[in-house]
């Protein structure tokens, strides 16, 4: 039998057994689930979980006897990957998928591998398993020499066009349940694919994105992958909710109830958009109701310059208003920050470190919590301000670990997150690191 692997790639060249927040690759589980409806021998190697390093992954891949091995690439990764294809010695044939791959297909064209190279540009669990069969009915966009192209978008016969349909056999997710901050073990679901949004750093930002469109699964869809997860693992007690989408208007808040109704002994949390909620200011007290503990908002910045530079919409009022609600109801909130955008200032850092402490100091006062999560901006490929860096600069360092960051105890845990590929603001480097770690402290104070 054929078989197959699927890296969940790593994101540091040293393994390590330190531990790291982690969420479980669903992406790859639903990749392998087609392949093994496809009765091909499948495994997903979690890189990530394992803090297995680079030279683990080559040695490891050089002395197997995989036919297939699939990797994901993305940004801060992306040397490890290509180091890693080109090291392999043995006789396989290759696929090289994830969100950046749309932007630098012509960068992994120029690696130099041996093997059959496939990339797929776009979601592949429909298409992967019909290449491997040498069923596939859509050509390459592009081949060269032993290097082949393949592009999943709306118009493809392999695009998924119905995600309700796209069923997650968890038996590819070894290590998926983890204990979440509130001491529960937890499982993680998407509801939908796609962003409305078109943030300046994000590589999913819509304008990047028009190949592909917003699908959102059915209520009764979420509903069954909820029972099947409650019966695989009755001691659950949370699920959390990936995406951006699965609150995006008032029809969906009451959708959220009627899903959950369902579940009584579970509790959710989920992303929000503090646009959506300043729409839906009323139905907050809904969320609570049904059983909501956490949201998460990326916030990013507090500088009114910043945030039309990168694009991200809602007001700093609308910020301080639907925080406060959040808290006010007893929902907990945990706010994402960057710090580092280009042009940005020692004043605009100042800016986003008030904001984030009014929102604390609101949660003082409020029964429920905020906590920050808080990140050095680092240009990913693709998004406008990559591309506006590359303009002005003309190239961008390899993304490395930022071992000052990491050093500190406030960081303990967060070492995936911590990573640098320049300072772009108009602050130091010891500036910069300072606003992080004093905003990242703000959690525990």
């Amino acid at each position: 039998m054929k078989r197959f692997i699927l890296l969940n790639s790593p994101i540091f060249e040293e393994g390590s057994n330190e531990n790291e927040e982690y969420l479980p690759p669903l992406g790859l589980g639903y990749i392998a689930t087609y392949l093994g409806k496809e009765k091909i021998d499948v495994e997903i190697i979690d890189c990530v979980k394992e803090r297995i390093s680079k030279e683990e992954v080559i040695k490891f891949i050089n002395n197997s006897s995989f036919h297939y091995i699939s990797a994901n690439i993305f940004t801060p990764n992306y040397e490890i990957v290509k180091k890693i294809i080109e090291s392999i010695t043995i006789e396989c044939e290759i696929f090289i998928g994830g969100q950046v791959v749309k932007s630098i297909f012509q960068d992994i064209l120029k690696w130099n591998v041996k093997n059959r190279l496939n990339i797929i540009i776009g979601e592949g669990e429909l298409i992967i398993p019909q290449l491997v069969l040498r069923n596939c009915e859509q050509e390459p966009e592009i081949i060269e020499n032993n290097k082949f192209v393949y592009r999943v978008n709306k118009d493809s016969k392999y695009y998924p066009k119905d995600i309700s349909d796209i069923y997650l056999n968890r038996d590819y997710l070894k290590e998926e349940v983890i204990i979440n901050h509130y001491n529960e073990k937890e499982v993680s679901i998407i509801t939908s694919r796609g962003c409305p949004y078109d943030c300046a750093f994000c590589g999913g930002a819509s304008s990047l994105n028009r190949d592909s469109n917003l699908r959102i699964r059915t209520k009764e869809s979420i509903i069954q992958e909820i029972k099947e997860i409650v019966s695989r693992y009755p001691d659950v007690r949370s699920i959390r909710i990936l995406d951006d989408l699965f609150l995006r208007n008032k029809e969906s808040i009451d959708t959220v109830k009627e899903i959950f109704s369902n579940f009584p002994e579970l509790s959710w949390r989920g992303m929000a958009h503090v646009g959506v909620l300043k729409n839906t200011f009323s139905e907050i007290e809904d969320l609570k109701e049904s059983r909501c503990k956490e949201l998460f908002i990326g916030i990013e910045s507090g500088s009114n310059k910043i945030r039309k530079k990168i694009r991200k919409s809602g007001t700093i009022k609308d910020i301080l208003e639907v925080s406060s609600k959040i808290l006010e109801v007893g929902i907990d909130l945990k706010g994402y920050f960057i710090y580092g955008f280009p042009e940005e200032t020692e004043e605009d850092f100042k800016k986003t470190f008030e904001l984030a402490e009014k929102i604390k100091e609101i949660s003082l006062k409020k029964s429920g919590q905020f906590r920050t999560s808080v990140f050095q901006f680092r240009p990913y490929h693709g998004t406008q301000l990559y591309n506006e860096i590359i303009k002005i600069r003309g190239s961008i360092p390899e993304c490395k670990t930022n071992n000052s960051l990491n050093s500190n105890k406030e960081e303990k845990g967060r070492n995936q997150f911590n990573f640098t590929s320049g300072n772009y603001s108009k602050a130091s480097d010891a500036k910069l690191e300072e606003y992080i770690l004093k905003t990242q402290k703000l959690t525990k104070e």
